[in-house]
C-alpha cells in the first residue's frame, strides 16, 4: 500500500501565550522559586559594574563569575521550566523544587551547549546579514526544550528543532515579536524604572536592584515556559501529520 501522510498543522500563536500564562497560574509558586534562582544571576552580573556608567568600576573576576553563573542558573531555569509545563513537577512547590534541581544537574553539560550553540549561531547570522539571523532564530527556537524534554543531545536537539519548527516559522516569527512587543512593555514599565532607581545611593538602591533581578528571572522563566508550549505545540502538529504507518 502507498504512504498516507495529513496535512500539516499550523501552530496557533494566541493559544500559545495562552497555555503559558495558564501554567504559570497553575504552579505560581514553583515558578516563583525559579525565578527568584534566575535573578540570583542576573544580581551578580549586576554587581560586577558590567551595567554601570564607570567602566573602571568593572570586576572582570566578578563579570567572570556572573556569566557563569547566568549560563548554569539559566540552564537550571530551562530544566525546571520545561519538566514542569510538560508535566505534573511543581504541583506542591515546597516539596518539589529541591528535588527538581538535584534531578537537573546531569542535563545541564547538554542544555548549557545547546544554549551556547544556538546563541553563537543566531549571532554568526545576525552578524553576517539581518535575514538569515532571523531565519536560523525561527528554526531553532525550540531546540532547548526538545534537549531537555527529549534528552536530546546539542547537535541533536538543533536538528530536532528545524524539523519541528518547519512549515511553522511564519507563526513562529508572529510568537517572537508578540514576545518582544511583551518584553519591551515590561523593560519601559518595570525594568527600566527599577534599574535608574538600582543606582540610588545606600541601602535603597541594593533593594531595588534585587527587585530588578526578580523581575528579570521571571521574565526567563516566561520566556522558557511560553517556548516549551510552542515546543509542545509543534511535536503534537509533527506527529499528527507524520506518515500514517504502511498497511
Amino acid at each position: 500500500m502507498s504512504e498516507i501522510s495529513m496535512a500539516s498543522g499550523k501552530l496557533n500563536v494566541g493559544g500559545v501565550f495562552n497555555q503559558a500564562f495558564a501554567t504559570l497560574q497553575a504552579k505560581p509558586l514553583f515558578f516563583v522559586f525559579t525565578g527568584l534562582m534566575f535573578g540570583i544571576a542576573h544580581l551578580a552580573l549586576s554587581r560586577s559594574g558590567i551595567n554601570g556608567p564607570d567602566p573602571s568600576a568593572i570586576s572582570p573576576g566578578l563579570v567572570l563569575v556572573g556569566i557563569l553563573l547566568l549560563l548554569v542558573l539559566g540552564a537550571i531555569t530551562q530544566i525546571l521550566a520545561a519538566r514542569a509545563t510538560e508535566g505534573p513537577l511543581g504541583t506542591n512547590a515546597s516539596l518539589d523544587f529541591a528535588p527538581a534541581v538535584q534531578a537537573a544537574l546531569p542535563r545541564l553539560p547538554n542544555v548549557i551547549l545547546t544554549t551556547l550553540a544556538f546563541a553563537f549561531l543566531v549571532g554568526l547570522g545576525f552578524v553576517a546579514l539581518i535575514l538569515p539571523g532571523i531565519v536560523i532564530l525561527l528554526m531553532l527556537c525550540v531546540a532547548l526544550p526538545a534537549c531537555i524534554l527529549e534528552d536530546l543531545s546539542p547537535i541533536a536537539a538543533l536538528k530536532r528543532s528545524r524539523e519541528l519548527t518547519r512549515g511553522n516559522r511564519w507563526r513562529l516569527l508572529g510568537l517572537v515579536l508578540l514576545n518582544g512587543l511583551i518584553l519591551i512593555g515590561v523593560g519601559v514599565v518595570v525594568t527600566l524604572p527599577l534599574g535608574l532607581a538600582s543606582t540610588l545611593p545606600g541601602p535603597a538602591g541594593g533593594v531595588f536592584s534585587i527587585i530588578s533581578s526578580a523581575v528579570e528571572g521571571f521574565v526567563g522563566v516566561f520566556i522558557a515556559v511560553l517556548y516549551t508550549h510552542a515546543f509542545l505545540d509543534l511535536r503534537r502538529l509533527h506527529e499528527a501529520s507524520a506518515p500514517a504507518p504502511l498497511i
